[in-house]
């Protein structure tokens, strides 16, 4: 990624933020459910961002119509026009 980001203290010093990777899947998992902005719908459409409202966690999700659970998916958000979004947090090994 290009560019930096700065956190502005209590003391309007700024603070530097550096890349650094997740310590788990579940962390990312909490933080994408408690906060959908961070899923950035300013970029699909810069005029009228989609928002996104989580509606699920760890679905179960058929194979086929009907049948039973073959996988299991992360988080499932939708947006104001009902479009939805699939979610699958995965680490590096």
């Amino acid at each position: 990624m290009t560019g930096r980001i700065y956190l502005l203290n209590d003391n309007a010093s700024l603070i530097p933020m550096e890349e650094a990777a997740y310590d788990s899947e579940g962390l990312l998992q909490g933080l994408l459910a408690e906060h959908p902005d961070l899923l950035a719908g300013d970029q699909i459409n810069a005029e009228k961002p989609r928002r996104w409202m989580l509606v699920t966690r760890e679905m179960a999700v058929p194979g086929e119509e009907q049948g039973s659970p073959r996988w299991l998916l992360d988080h499932l958000f939708l947006d104001w026009m009902l479009r939805e979004l699939r979610g699958d947090v995965l680490s590096k090994a």
